[in-house]
């Protein structure tokens, strides 16, 4: 009869231990950081191309706020918000170098996205050579550049740092803002969704924010730094939680724009309304918990440009009666002269993140339209995926077959402000989806 005992409580314990051991199972982990960037001193300011000085003054500050993931098994990724118009290339590479050196953190695990704010700084890039800066005004931009880089780099040797265990949760709301803005106005596809993935202790406390919303920041146009209506959102939810971080991402919106806009208070408004629909989100319960391994994937294809002209055509804008036109061909003359030539095409990047079974967050460069975000979500689920534009490098518009054909600025104009030779290339919307869906079956833990 001992023996029977005996193997009764070996049983018990062992199924204790087993369920203990369940219990303990590891969970993610998170860190969180945010670090002004405004600039210390009036510059000039990028968006528009007809501004004619420096900034008088700000709103409030613009920020770099950072998540640092890990997953149970020890995988990690970093995710940048920025308050700024774009994300230079060349900044995302060194950036990418030095926390892969120091880190261990590969390539293809940093993501590094913008507000696309049109009240925020010129920053190093070809969208900046639209505007009729001078030399003082440039040495100003790359100075301020080079601050900004060291400063996004600590931001995330701080996220870093932070890791800690974490509950993540995701599930998504809407807000109504956003229309289409090609002719006829408000009469193509949109998409109202608002992405939120939540931070929280394993004891429930709310320490970030990842949300999004697929519109361009151009509420505002004046000569103050703010972050626009994402730059309200993101402070409405910091105030509203505090000691919680709260990142912006902004979707496919580069045929949205905000609608009635141009002041101040409506500005606020929308990011209020941006930041109640993320409430919303947190209060009703629906958040799903996400589990799993982290898996990340990483491309940059090259987009073929329609045609780059002859040299003889940006000799002749030189003498055009459009400040655009001359600055542009100004600019790639130089690199003609420097390279002997220009590209064929441009080296774009495509990303995708897996978080376990629960969430797909896709981030494509450049100034992308909303029919990628629908696309994408049609094909890999809409309640499981996330499409950012404007990540790793916004080196122009990115439009679809569609807006490609009907033309107009997001299909051909627009190249003219981002100082690239031609209109892209027929079939580049199938070539970056077929990517995307080949990235997610080669992600990588």
């Amino acid at each position: 009869m001992r023996w029977l005992v005996v193997m009764l409580l070996s049983i018990v314990i062992a199924t204790g231990l087993e369920h203990g051991s369940h219990a303990a199972e590891p969970l993610w982990q998170a860190g969180v950081a945010r670090v002004v960037i405004t600039p210390d001193q009036p510059m000039w300011m990028s968006g528009y191309g007809g501004r004619d000085h420096a900034a008088e003054g700000k709103v409030h500050d613009l920020h770099a706020r950072v998540a640092a993931f890990q997953d149970p098994q020890g995988s990690k990724a970093v995710f940048v918000s920025l308050d700024l118009v774009g994300v230079p290339g060349q900044m995302v590479s060194e950036i990418s170098a030095d926390i892969e050196k120091r880190h261990q953190i590969p390539r293809r695990s940093l993501m590094v996205d913008c507000s696309h704010t049109h009240c925020g700084p010129a920053l190093d890039d070809r969208l900046s050579y639209m505007m009729a800066m001078q030399d003082e005004d440039w040495a100003q931009v790359r100075a301020y550049q080079k601050i900004l880089t060291a400063k996004i780099t600590a931001a995330i040797d701080a996220a870093i740092k932070d890791l800690q265990p974490a509950k993540l949760s995701t599930d998504q709301g809407s807000c109504g803002f956003a229309s289409n803005r090609r002719q006829p106005i408000g009469t193509g596809p949109y998409d109202h969704s608002v992405p939120v993935l939540r931070i929280e202790s394993p004891a429930g406390e709310l320490r970030g924010l990842i949300f999004g919303y697929a519109c361009h920041n151009t509420v505002l146009g004046f000569y103050q730094f703010c972050g626009d209506y994402a730059g309200f959102a993101q402070l409405y939810l910091e105030d509203r939680h505090p000691g919680a971080v709260a990142m912006f991402f902004i979707g496919c919106g580069a045929d949205q724009n905000p609608l009635p806009r141009r002041t101040l208070e409506r500005a606020e408004k929308y990011g209020r309304m941006l930041g109640v629909a993320v409430d919303d989100v947190l209060d009703r319960g629906t958040m799903k918990p996400v589990t799993g391994r982290l898996k990340t994937a990483f491309e940059q294809i090259e987009l073929a440009f329609h045609a780059v002209p002859p040299r003889e055509f940006f000799e002749n804008a030189l003498k055009s009666s459009s400040a655009f036109e001359q600055r542009r061909a100004k600019l790639l003359l130089r690199e003609w002269d420097r390279d002997g030539g220009l590209p064929s095409g441009w080296p774009y990047p495509v990303q995708a993140w897996q978080f376990g079974d629960h969430l797909t967050w896709v981030a494509l460069g450049g100034e992308v339209v909303i029919d990628y975000q629908l696309r994408l979500k049609k094909e890999l689920g809409a309640d499981r995926t996330w499409v950012t534009g404007y990540a790793n490098d916004v080196m122009g518009y990115i439009p679809s077959e569609r807006v490609l054909t009907e033309g107009g600025y997001e299909g051909d104009t627009s190249m003219i402000v981002y100082q690239l030779p031609s209109k892209w290339k027929t079939g580049l919307e199938n070539q970056i989806v077929d990517t995307v869906h080949r990235l997610i079956k080669d992600a990588q833990p």
